[in-house]
């Protein structure tokens, strides 16, 4: 059984993924915004008058007092989050905005528009569980997502060779937060919405540009001085997309005369990009350059040095997304899945409304014919008609011929920046470009909404804020980056490649439930019901686990050690009786218990047959 069942398993209780069909977390992809999670496509499927790009007025803004890069969830919400909790930094005019949003792609069509139902496999899809729910519901904004989304209230999983409609398995969710489901572009225009009729007069949205900083403002003041430093200078680029459609994700800033903007506290969320992360690295390995080893150790800055973690992706899959009309006697809020009998592909569907639009991914090896663009419709037809006929039946040749056409995404390879969250005393790092995770197990966008959560609270503890921001960031890095890492271990544990990365994978989950249901005040439940837990960290999670594998192995040892010291004496005490050696009777039993095996499987053969 493979790991990628268990990880479907998943999808109706988390995210997607697979966060979750799955993750804002990043994603390389071939077609346009698919930069941050797992169900993409192009998003933009309207042409789109960009009425928020802002036209250089005479006298442009140049100083706030917060800057957001990102426009993503975590963007939008660090934004709400900063509206509502942090109070005036700088003297700004009665018109100024005190918070600005800089984002490089154009804005997506608003919630309510048909698009999300009409074109279904042009959007990737987020579950939001527990871990994003609390967080929006923490900034009053869950119920405005809440009605843009649809539930997910179980499972239903074909297993290889099962292709009937009635040979499924449905298995309902058992969690006490039932996740729901909407694409990453919906739950965006839901913020967007809110930031736009709630606090228009507060943040400003730019998108279409381009940030890089200048200087983080701790060139002379370092993390443990007792300066907060100047502003940080950040130099604000337009920037005019390479395609005429916006399809490839990526936008050129020549020709475009940059500003210079000043903040007084600045949040990286721009996600798969890393524009802020990558200058952190860059800055402090500029730092630590123009030092000798003697102020590296023994200097002013102690710090440790910061550093992007890259993971190369040892286990690829790619996937192509499908739109899927389900019928009515089909239920609406499943996920829907099936493995091939060669484990060559996985369905995975999530549902777009509660009308039966779903979105599907097809998971596929980098190597596999389906997976590159161009292929024959026909091949692709036979392999669904062959392994998927339950799916099959209901795509039209025209989807076919999409889907054939289209190249495939990548899932995001795993990576975590640390050991800090910051940079100097004004800036701080969160989200996907912190902890980059596949979807598999929906962690990835609910955890980059937990980490605004928990900066919101690190702000509102600290006293007369105004001038005590700058202990914000050096908390959030206690707080968060131990967890980041801790996520990023777990999840790459847990997608190792090969027979023994299945077996590494499936063998703890036997050996949780199994100690769990007997002893479940020693031991806890396995990984996933681990992640379903509220109000427990990652970090948390690894060290319990890593003690229930101690216990687990001092339990098993003892149970063998047991067995052996009682085979032994039985061997004895027979061997006695019968006036035998004990190696003849050993040997004998050994010999039994092969020909009652061999026996058993060839029964159980001939009743099969």
């Amino acid at each position: 059984m493979s790991r990628y069942y268990w990880a479907g398993c998943l999808l109706c209780a988390l995210s997607a993924p697979v966060s979750s069909l799955i993750s804002p977390s990043a994603i390389k992809s071939t077609r346009a915004h698919d930069v941050r999670t797992l169900f993409s496509a192009a998003p933009s499927v309207e042409p789109t008058t960009n009425t928020d790009k802002c036209i250089p007025p005479e006298e442009e803004q140049n100083h706030y007092d917060a800057v957001v890069v990102g426009g993503g969830p975590a963007g939008l919400l660090s934004a709400i989050m900063l509206a509502q909790k942090l109070p005036p930094l700088s003297s700004l005019s009665s018109s100024a905005k005190r918070v600005v949003v800089y984002d490089r792609l154009d804005p997506p069509p608003p919630p309510d528009n048909l698009v999300y139902s009409t074109d279904v496999s042009k959007y990737y899809l987020l579950g939001i569980g527990h871990r994003g729910q609390n967080a929006l519901k923490y900034f009053d904004v869950w119920k405005d997502v809440e009605k843009a989304s649809v539930a997910v209230l179980g499972r239903r999983d074909w297993a290889p060779g099962k292709m009937k409609e009635e040979d499924a398995r449905i298995t309902m969710s058992n969690k006490e937060v039932t996740s729901r489901v909407l694409a990453r572009d919906k739950l965006v225009g839901v913020l967007k919405q809110v930031i736009e009729t709630r606090y228009k007069d507060v943040i400003e949205l730019k998108y279409g540009y381009q940030v890089d900083p200048i200087s983080f403002g701790n060139e002379d003041v370092r993390s443990d001085g007792e300066e907060a430093g100047p502003p940080v200078q950040l130099q604000v680029s337009q920037c005019t997309p390479l395609s005429s459609d916006g399809d490839t994700g990526e936008c050129s800033i020549e020709n475009n005369q940059p500003s210079k903007v000043t903040t007084q506290f600045l949040i990286g969320a721009d996600g798969a990009a890393r524009g802020i992360a990558n200058a952190m690295e860059s800055s402090d390995e500029e730092y630590r350059k123009q030092r000798n080893i003697f102020q590296r150790l023994f200097g002013k800055s102690k710090q440790l040095p910061f550093r992007v973690t890259r993971y190369d992706d040892d286990n690829q899959r790619v996937y192509k997304s499908i739109p899927i009309k389900f019928p009515d006697h089909w239920a609406h809020d499943l996920n829907y899945s099936a493995r091939s009998v060669n484990s060559r592909g996985t369905f995975e569907a999530l549902p777009s409304d509660a009308n039966g639009n779903y979105c599907a991914l097809l998971l596929l090896r980098p190597d596999d014919v389906l997976a590159s663009a161009n292929c024959d419709p026909k091949v692709l037809r036979e392999y669904f008609d062959l392994q998927f006929p339950q799916f099959s039946k209901l795509l039209g040749d025209d989807v076919m011929e999409d889907v054939a056409k289209k190249g495939a995404s990548t899932l995001p390879s795993f990576r975590f920046a640390g050991p800090r969250h910051h940079e100097g005393k004004r800036t701080v790092i969160l989200g996907d470009c912190v902890h980059t995770v596949k979807p598999y197990f929906g962690l990835g966008a609910n955890t980059a909404l937990e980490d605004v959560k928990i900066l919101s609270q690190i702000i509102e503890s600290i006293p007369d804020l105004e001038k005590n921001i700058d202990q914000a960031p050096l908390e959030f890095t206690k707080q968060r980056a131990a967890d980041s890492r801790a996520l990023v271990k777990i999840s790459r544990g847990m997608d190792r490649p090969g027979k023994i990365g299945t077996m590494r994978f499936v063998l703890p989950l036997i050996l949780d439930s199994m100690f769990n249901k007997f002893m479940p005040k020693v031991f806890g439940p396995s990984m996933f019901g681990m992640f379903q837990k509220q109000e427990v960290t990652f970090t948390q999670i690894q060290k319990k686990k890593r003690l229930d594998r101690l216990m687990q192995s001092v339990v098993i040892a003892t149970i063998l050690s047991s067995i052996g010291i009682g085979f032994g004496y039985s061997t004895k005490v027979l061997a006695k009786a019968l006036g035998m050696s004990c190696t003849v009777v050993r040997g004998s039993l050994a010999a039994a218990m092969f020909a009652a095996g061999f026996a058993r499987s060839k029964l159980s053969k001939k009743e099969s047959n």
